[in-house]
């Protein structure tokens, strides 16, 4: 089994301590038995035994855990687990993953998981339910998802081996990008999906991070003229002139570029990706007729998306999670540079990138600012977006292109009098021509 983590002591001096502390249920050893939580605590033997039923004993699935407890102990620090006995230990596990397993479970009698929900609610209030999820975000209230599958197989034996990991992941995918099916498409190889996962927050990463980073790149057949390469002709000569060139090598990698409101004014418009993934980040560059476009995938940001993404990056950043691809921080790191004022949000909730459930627009520019990546190195799934964006940014023509469509483009009124100016002026020169050149005397109307 792995460690499971603990979030560095970097993060708490410099984050809000409070996103990695549980509000109301304490999962493994690291907060158990603190005051705070004891209306839950009190409440675990009930959920033990609405996991349980009343066909089966508790023993039967102590002993099991039993039998693992070595490996179970050996996922935390002998200085936590040393304050326990083994059945201390079990017990303390197997409680806890019936708390889980009520709130995320196999079980897809949707009749029978609503009369779970409500005998929670009945027992701890809507607020405490809604807050259980808050608590499963975090780093340091995990337990070894070992431990579940143990419980799951002997409470629903003819469950086929491994379609509980795979159960999860579509609960999971469901609850974060609000899918019905819970179906996750595009997933690649090594997104690790199916596989054994140390804990219920590798699950929770695994399915926001599914997906390629970029789409293949297929020669544009969509009837619309593609001039990226006359653009890119011009843009070197403009360089030479204007020592762009010099410019743009001097900034790169800095990414001058601050907010969707600023791309805007740039030519650079946002619109929903409409991939389900963080990974769903595209760039469209300028067309003829069309602006460039920034594709965003679309998020939720509610009261638990601070503490979610704090842990996310504390896992990414803890010292054993093995983690290489640092998705979720090269997300955020990018989310940050785009979200600035409020202005912002209001442009991206008009084009449904973003769902706002807290109410102020000021609210979720905090959030995204309350959250540190300390100044990590770019990932590289957003690598090539940055500079394709940091390109078009420095791009005197693609400027002017975007002054130039938003100054008689913009509006109906604006077209026709550009198209009337035209006429106009193509009747100046035709009548000018001919006043120059008249047209010669027909002898025949003499």
């Amino acid at each position: 089994m792995t460690l499971m983590q603990m979030v560095p002591l970097l993060m708490k001096k410099e984050n809000n301590n409070e996103d990695y502390e549980p509000k109301v249920v304490s999962f493994g050893p690291y907060h158990h038995e603190k005051e705070n939580l004891k209306l839950v605590e009190d409440f675990k033997p009930t959920a033990v035994q609405m996991f349980v039923g009343s066909d089966m004993n508790e023993v039967v699935f102590i002993s099991a855990i039993s039998g693992e407890i070595e490996n179970a102990k050996s996922c935390y620090p002998r200085e936590v687990t040393r304050r326990y006995t083994d059945i201390q230990f079990a017990q303390m596990m197997f409680r806890d993953a019936c708390v889980i397993l009520n709130y995320f479970g196999p079980d897809n009698d949707v009749e029978h998981s609503w009369k779970k929900a409500e005998t929670i609610n009945h027992h701890l209030g809507i607020a405490v339910y809604r807050s259980i999820r808050r608590d499963m975000y975090l780093l340091e209230n995990q337990i070894p998802f070992r431990i579940l599958e143990i419980l799951v197989a002997l409470r629903y034996p003819n469950t086929p081996k491994g379609s509980f990991v795979t159960n999860m992941e579509q609960h999971s995918f469901k609850m974060f990008f609000n899918d019905k099916k819970g179906k996750i498409e595009h997933a690649e190889p090594n997104d690790g999906l199916g596989k054994n996962p140390a804990h219920l927050l590798e699950i929770f990463r695994r399915v926001i991070v599914t997906g390629p980073t970029h789409d293949p790149i297929f020669r544009d057949n969509d009837g619309c003229c593609n001039v990226n390469d006359m653009l890119s002709n011009l843009e070197k000569g403009v360089g030479k002139c204007c020592n762009d060139d010099e410019k743009n090598e001097d900034m790169h990698g800095l990414y001058v570029f601050r907010s969707i409101t600023d791309l805007k004014s740039k030519g650079i418009n946002s619109k929903a990706s409409g991939i389900k993934s963080l990974k769903g980040v595209r760039f469209s560059p300028t067309r003829f007729c069309r602006s460039a476009e920034l594709k965003l995938p679309f998020m939720y940001v509610d009261m638990y998306t601070r503490v979610f993404f704090n842990n996310m990056i504390a896992y990414e950043f803890s010292p054993n999670s093995h983690i290489i691809d640092k998705s979720v921080t090269g997300y955020i790191s990018f989310m940050k540079l785009l979200v600035v004022t409020k202005e912002d949000v209001k442009e991206m909730r008009e084009n449904k990138i973003l769902i706002n459930s807290l109410g102020s627009d000021d609210d979720v520019v905090q959030v995204y600012k309350d959250l540190n990546t300390f100044e990590a190195e770019d990932s590289s799934n957003f690598w090539k977006v940055k500079q394709s964006i940091e390109k078009h940014y420095h791009s005197k023509i693609r400027t002017w292109m975007a002054e130039f469509r938003t100054t008689y483009f913009n509006n109906p009124w604006t077209i026709i009098a550009l198209l009337a100016s035209l006429f106009l002026l193509c009747l100046d020169i035709v009548q000018t021509y001919y006043a120059i050149h008249p047209a010669p005397n027909n002898p025949g109307d003499a």
